[in-house]
């Protein structure tokens, strides 16, 4: 019986083991050392166990629960229900390749979980071996291997798209679009590698397809193939986590979605970008135009052209003033700088100087305005252009709307309050009549007004349907927490939960990145996929 129990004990530790991991040839080969150790103590085993099960002392025994599986214990699950489940860490992959722990496991049981172990064991090597022989996918492996997983480059990707476009900085925009492009052209490779993907995953291929996917799928990240059962067909693990075929295979359905709508961002961020960018040059060129060029400058200064502007707005009569010619020619000129950049500069008159009545002209205080002084022509205050306050009105409603998406995410009230602002700016700007001065400016803000409005409503779309998917998933799994509370339950009833429960994951998984809610449903899709497992495999134990 020592013996027996001493066979008993290598079990978990062969059947751990008893994975393959896809890494360099070097390490694959070593792999397959690995399993042919493995498969040889598993031959022994059951050649003991064959022995045992024909001794006549055992024939009608039977072994008790197997202790090294882990302890069953009741388990309260954060987000739900009473359920039973294995409490060991890694208990539930080795219940799978070993059977269920809580249940009286016979010789016969034994044997035959053996001989599944070693029929997988031939299976892996198989896979390791046609790996090797593949010079193709080798290959790819060595390449994939310097890549980003599937799943962090479209992240990466997302990250970097998020970008408010400066539309008043020439250098910042060059640099934006060049993000930009980098960013489509990173889409490029990712699309044809998802559809691939998807491809060798949601249909009936050879195993070594399979391996393919996974290869893309994880690039740089090691992976291992664990298992294969009935209910979740092939287990992964990698970085100390476990994962299915069907769960990879959800997963880059939503990448696929993903990419595409980063693909429609991209797009309009770099139209943004370039039409900004084109603005921007034409002015540049038309104030360089506009520059004295040096002959110009040089001329002038021959033929005693003063290049003092107070000296230009002097008459003769006015330079014969005296003083008060020159207060006047600063007060004239101070007003047409007003009219000029009305809405930007307010004209405040120093406590020295106080105005003649009804004239505006600033006069030093003690100075007596006398009859032998010429009377100035006045010049009529030039009245700020109500186009151009307009003008000025949107863009800082824009700037205000640009600032407030800054460092996303954000709560759905806060789109909303960005939505009002552009709506606002291009209100303003609407108004503009086509014979203003600044129309064409006009024009060009609103067409980018207009895009930016578009985009925060399709953003509030989305946070709005996010919101939905984690409130209708959360009201799912509590139905189905009330549905098996207090147990035992007919087998109907758990799997009426276990709907309700990949109900609930299916609207969780649909919830964009980059949402308000993510980081929330990220949190509640652990707590349900556990739930979901633990409520399938009581379902296991209710089958006859």
């Amino acid at each position: 019986m020592a013996d027996l129990e001493n066979l008993l004990n290598q079990l978990p530790e062969i059947a751990e083991a008893m994975k393959l991991t896809i890494g360099n040839p070097s390490e694959i080969r070593r792999e397959i050392g690995k399993i042919d150790n493995l498969l040889k103590r598993l031959n022994t085993i059951g050649k003991e166990l064959e022995e045992v099960l024909n001794n006549e002392r055992f024939n009608k025994g039977f072994l008790g629960a197997i202790p090294w599986l882990g302890a069953v214990a009741g388990l309260l699950i954060p987000g739900g229900f009473l359920v039973e489940g294995l409490v060991a860490g890694g208990s539930k992959l080795l219940a799978d390749k070993l059977g269920d722990p809580d249940k009286e496991t016979s010789l016969a049981d034994l044997i035959e979980n053996v001989e599944n172990l070693i029929e997988w064991g031939e299976g892996l090597k198989n896979i390791a071996e046609n790996i090797l022989n593949d010079s193709q996918l080798l290959i790819k492996l060595e390449w994939e291997r310097k890549s980003l997983s599937i799943p962090e480059e479209v992240r990466q990707i997302d990250e970097n798209l998020r970008i408010h476009i400066d539309f008043d900085e020439e250098q910042s925009l060059r640099q934006q679009v060049q993000q930009i492009k980098v960013a489509q052209e990173q889409l490029k490779q990712v699309q044809p590698k998802l559809d691939s993907i998807v491809h060798n995953l949601e249909r009936n291929v050879e195993p070594i397809e399979r391996i393919k996917a996974f290869i893309s799928y994880f690039g740089e990240s090691v992976f291992a193939i664990e298992w294969f059962d009935e209910e979740h067909g092939l287990i992964i693990s990698y970085e100390d986590q476990t994962t299915t075929l069907g769960i990879i295979l959800n997963e880059c359905v939503s990448l696929k979605e993903k990419a595409n709508a980063l693909i429609d961002r991209a797009n309009r961020l770099r139209g943004e970008a370039e039409q900004s960018l084109k603005h921007l040059e034409k002015e540049r060129r038309h104030k360089e135009q506009k520059k004295p060029s040096r002959k110009q400058s040089e001329s002038s200064t021959q033929t005693g052209e003063s290049l003092n502007p107070i000296d230009r707005t002097m008459s003769s009569e006015q330079r014969r003033g005296g003083r008060s010619g020159w207060i006047l020619i600063l007060s004239t000129l101070t007003l047409g700088v007003l009219g000029f950049v009305g809405w930007k500069t307010t004209f405040q008159i120093s406590p020295s100087q106080q105005t003649i009545p009804n004239s505006g002209i600033p006069l030093n205080v003690g100075e007596q305005k006398t009859n032998s002084e010429p009377s100035p022509t006045l010049t009529p205050t030039p009245q700020p252009d109500p186009t151009a306050t307009n003008l000025a009105a949107a863009q800082k409603l824009a700037m205000e709307a640009a600032v407030r998406t800054q460092n996303p995410p954000h709560p759905l009230e806060n789109w909303q309050q960005v939505q009002g602002k552009w709506q606002e700016s291009i209100k303003l700007l609407e108004a503009i009549p086509d014979n203003s001065p600044v129309a064409t400016q006009a024009q060009e803000k609103l067409s980018v007004y207009r895009t930016n409005y578009q985009a925060i409503t399709n953003r509030i779309v989305t946070e709005q349907k996010a919101a939905t998917n984690l409130e209708a998933a959360q009201k799912l799994a509590g139905e189905a927490a009330l549905m098996v509370n207090n147990p035992p339950h007919p087998k109907e009833v758990w799997q009426n939960a276990q709907s309700k429960l990949q109900q609930a994951i299916n609207l969780l998984t649909s919830i964009p990145q980059g949402t308000f809610v993510e980081a929330q449903a990220k949190e509640k899709l652990a707590d349900y996929q556990k739930n979901y497992r633990l409520v399938s495999n009581r379902i296991k134990t209710e089958s006859p």
